[in-house]
């Protein structure tokens, strides 16, 4: 009973400091599921095709909870792109993006270029499959580059793998 006690109290100030760590002491834009996400995929001539993430109610939610978590870390430091174009000889690739949708403006901060930013942000999309992954568009026409997160890509292939798996089931 004991080491019950200990354990649970040790995995609760991890996720506390987990928490904080990941929050840090301002305000964060943060990704929840009170918007309508879609996974935009735009073929190398320009074709784009959508698809609505719906989640089965029997669907663990903690993947899209960890995609949208990752995603959110991305937009924790955004930065202006440099104005370097890219190489014509670069093979175009497909591009992947989530796209989220919120029904009514989010005011939004975020940090660009160490400046403190607020928006209210109708839309965000973040690549993350292709040439930017990481770059992210607020309403469609703010393009800025978000933080480089490893496990945006892992997290994306997850909530792929459960979205193909519904269709299959079905």
């Amino acid at each position: 009973m004991l080491k019950r006690k200990i354990s649970m109290f040790g995995l609760s100030l991890t996720i506390l400091f987990t928490s904080l760590f990941l929050g840090g002491c301002s305000p964060k834009p943060f990704l929840t599921q009170d918007g309508t996400y879609v996974i935009l995929t735009v073929s190398p001539s320009g074709m784009t095709q959508s698809e609505l993430i719906e989640l089965p109610w029997n669907t663990n939610m903690a993947v899209l909870q960890n995609f949208l978590l990752e995603s959110s870390f991305v937009l924790s430091d955004l930065h202006t792109p440099s104005s370097v174009e890219p190489s014509n000889t670069a093979p175009l690739k497909t591009t992947k993006r989530i796209q989220a949708n919120f029904p009514r403006a989010k005011r939004m901060k975020f940090i660009v270029d160490q400046q403190v930013l607020t928006l209210d942000v109708q839309s965000i999309q973040i690549e993350v499959e292709g040439a930017n992954v990481g770059q992210v568009i607020l309403n469609q026409t703010i393009v800025l580059q978000g933080i480089d997160n490893p496990n945006l890509q892992p997290a994306f292939q997850e909530l792929a793998d459960v979205l193909h798996n519904k269709v299959e089931s079905k």
